[in-house]
C-alpha cells in the first residue's frame, strides 16, 4: 500500500504521493519515456553510427567540422542539443548521403 502524506508550504497544504502512484493516475503508463530524452538519446546513437561508418574517431571528425572534440563526444551522449544543420555536416564529413539512416 502506498504512503501518502501531506506537506504544507507558506501556508498552502500539499499532497505527496510516490511517483509511481502519481504517473498512475496522471495516466502515464508505468514504463513510458519523456519523447524529448528518446528523440536525444536517437539522435546521439545515429551521430555515433554515421561517424563509425565512416571509420572515424571523434577527434577526426571534430577537426573535419572544425569543432572541438569535446562538442562531437556531447552531441554523440545526448547532452547537447544539435541542429538539423549540424546533423547535415556530420553526414558530410562522413561520406555519407542527406538521408542516410542508421542501420538496427
Amino acid at each position: 500500500m502506498s504512503r501518502i502524506g501531506t506537506l504544507t508550504i507558506d501556508g498552502e497544504e500539499y499532497v505527496v504521493i510516490p511517483k509511481a502512484k502519481y504517473l498512475e493516475m496522471a495516466g502515464v503508463p508505468e514504463g513510458s519515456v519523456d519523447a524529448v530524452e528518446f528523440a536525444h538519446a536517437t539522435i546521439a546513437r545515429s551521430l555515433v553510427a554515421a561517424r563509425e561508418a565512416a571509420g572515424m574517431t571523434q577527434t577526426e571528425l571534430a577537426k573535419k567540422l572544425k569543432v572541438s572534440q569535446s562538442m562531437v563526444a556531447n552531441a554523440e551522449a545526448g547532452r547537447t542539443k544539435v541542429s538539423e544543420r549540424y546533423m547535415a555536416r556530420v553526414l558530410k564529413a562522413c561520406g555519407l548521403p542527406k538521408k542516410w539512416t542508421p542501420r538496427k
